[in-house]
Formats: C-alpha cells, sequence, structure tokens
C-alpha cells in the first residue's frame, strides 16, 4: 500500500464514488483486482501525471471513470473493517 506522508494508513481501502442521489456509481477494492482494470489504471496515471502504483498485489484503491458534470461524494471505508487514515486523489485525465 502506498502510504508516502500517511501516518496510521489504512491497510485495505475501498474506495465507493456516489453521485449527487447518493447512488454508488463505482467502487473498488484492489486497483490490480483485474488485468483490464489494472491497464485502465496504469494508463490514466501516465496521461495524468499521477503517482504509479506499481504493485499489483497492493491494496490500494483506484478507478477511472468519464463522469458528467455533476456532485460526487467519495467514500473510503476498509474491505475487512480495520481502521486508519487515507488519501484520496483526484485528476483529470486528459
Amino acid at each position: 500500500m502506498i502510504a508516502d506522508g500517511v501516518t496510521g494508513a489504512l491497510p485495505d481501502p475501498k474506495l465507493t464514488l456516489y453521485n449527487a442521489a447518493q447512488s454508488v456509481i463505482a467502487s473498488n477494492a484492489g486497483w490490480a483486482s483485474t488485468a483490464s482494470n489494472q491497464a485502465v489504471v496504469t494508463a490514466a496515471e501516465a496521461l495524468s501525471g499521477a503517482f504509479p502504483l506499481t504493485d499489483p498485489n497492493s491494496k490500494d484503491s483506484a478507478v477511472v471513470l468519464t463522469l458528467p458534470p455533476g456532485g460526487y461524494s467519495v467514500e473510503v471505508t476498509s474491505a475487512s473493517g480495520a481502521s486508519g487514515n487515507a488519501l484520496i486523489e483526484v485528476y483529470e485525465v486528459p
């Protein structure tokens, strides 16, 4: 897990994205959980200048989406019920 600068990092983050109506539109609990998700995340990192997630066995979470304008909320919880701190970063991919 990338814990750079995050004291007491959450060991197994689960990322959930909600729209303005509070409906879940995306969720991830392991950025490299599938080969296709890993490829999409890696490509988006390169295009946006985001820090690279390099360990496919890490439990870091990431989603890549095309979203219409509007309000969104992001929630980070633990996939196993653990506690800790999380860092959320949002990038615009050209």
